[in-house]
């Protein structure tokens, strides 16, 4: 009867293999990365529908030229402008002199410091009611807006010093 009290030896196995816990943790991590980035974006188009509402001068606007004219070479799409005026009726806007192809190079150009170039707006400006800007924001041709800080936006001036 010495087999009866023998101690048996057994073999920890986990559920699920290694493999299949280091899928599921990347996939874990890319599912919150997600999340937090749709987040911040939502974020980032309220603010920009409550700027639309109270415009300051050097309020920053990026425009869908796409949804603005029908002549525009198809890779001709995005521009900047910038709010020079505002009365009770109308903003004043001056465009950037340069197009852009995708939404992240006009990040890009205001990270580099384009911006504080003298000649990158347009010296005449255009005047837009309060309710063409509106417009233009609902219908997304005014896809984003930035208010900078200190005079600085994505790092850099955003008016000559």
């Amino acid at each position: 009867m010495t087999h009866a009290f023998q101690a048996q030896h057994r073999k920890f196995k986990l559920p699920m293999t290694l493999d299949k816990l280091v899928l599921l943790s990347c996939l874990l991590v890319v599912v919150y990365f997600g999340y937090a980035r749709y987040d911040a974006s939502q974020t980032e188009q309220t603010e920009a529908s409550a700027l639309i509402l109270s415009p300051q001068v050097n309020d920053i606007y990026f425009l869908d030229f796409r949804l603005l004219d029908d002549q525009l070479a198809r890779k001709n799409k995005y521009k900047l402008a910038k709010v020079v005026r505002v009365t009770d009726d109308n903003v004043a806007l001056v465009y950037g002199r340069f197009f852009y192809q995708w939404q992240y190079s006009v990040i890009n150009s205001i990270q580099y410091g384009d911006l504080s170039n003298s000649d990158y707006f347009k010296p005449i400006p255009d005047y837009i009611s309060f309710s063409k800007i509106k417009e233009m924001r609902n219908n997304e041709a005014i896809y984003l807006v930035k208010r900078p800080s200190g005079n600085k936006l994505y790092g850099n001036f955003v008016t000559p010093q």
